[in-house]
């Protein structure tokens, strides 16, 4: 059975994310729904007949508080601007590996930021190699039983760090992964839909966000994830120079965010 594992803060897709697990082609699943967001989600959950877990927390816990609440021998890291392909758990579930990686396409307006996230990701899943420091190409499904023991050493060595931690979330999970298994498949197929940044407010308010966030990795063992020469990527479609524009107003305020905040 597949563990759906879902943090939600604001809600704003949530219907189309429930709506497109509900209609899976595999059926063979649990979803795991935690609620840092306000009734109207409560009542949406109720609505599909999911679990909830209901607590306001960061990223890191959220995702640590759906897997602590799953009961299935497979898990699917999700979050609540990703939507399913119908066959999406279909095709995962015939593949035996620890770690699987899924395509991503880039859904919502055309606006020039969702084109260029959309380049972005076509560039990474066709022309760079999965690495769990440069962590921008990211596991969506994982054994159970790694992910506990993931959790379990993220919990230990960060302590009371754990709670506060933002982003990197799945980067570190991936990172830590790693250390218990190197069993890894990558699906280049688009199976998974994502409401993105439409606007450059949006992107900046991110990234600052993840910028603050990533202070708290600082004199961890986890501190080689604060470093931002690892996200350097190859280049192989589209437009350089787009490409570049959207990194450059992603990593401003994302730098200012780690300085400043």
């Amino acid at each position: 059975m597949w563990s759906i594992e879902i943090p939600v803060v604001h809600g704003k897709y949530l219907r189309n994310v429930l709506e497109s697990i509900r209609t899976q082609t595999y059926q063979d699943f649990e979803v795991i729904v935690v609620n840092s967001g306000d009734e109207l989600i409560s009542d949406l959950i109720r609505e599909y007949g999911f679990k909830e877990v209901r607590e306001k927390v960061n990223l890191l816990n959220a995702r640590y508080l759906a897997h602590k609440n799953s009961s299935g021998e497979k898990a699917l890291v999700l979050d609540e601007t990703r939507v399913l392909r119908k066959d999406t758990l279909e095709i995962l579930s015939e593949i035996e590996h620890d770690m699987i990686i899924v395509g991503e396409a880039e859904v919502g307006n055309s606006s020039l930021w969702i084109r260029l996230a959309q380049l972005d990701k076509d560039n990474l899943i066709n022309c760079n190699e999965p690495d769990a420091v440069k962590g921008f190409l990211l596991p969506r499904a994982f054994n159970s039983e790694l992910l506990t023991k993931t959790f379990e050493l993220l919990r230990d060595k960060l302590g009371d760090k754990f709670d506060k931690v933002l982003y990197p979330d799945h980067e570190l999970i991936y990172f830590t992964s790693r250390m218990f298994s190197n069993k890894l498949h990558v699906i280049r197929d688009s199976l998974i839909f994502h409401y993105g940044d439409e606007t450059f407010l949006s992107i900046i308010r991110k990234y600052y966000r993840y910028g603050r966030s990533l202070r708290i990795l600082k004199g961890t063992e986890f501190q080689i994830l604060t470093k931002t020469s690892r996200k350097k990527r190859k280049i192989c479609k589209g437009s350089k120079l787009g490409l570049y524009t959207l990194y450059v107003v992603r990593g401003i305020p994302f730098i200012l965010g780690y300085l400043l905040g």
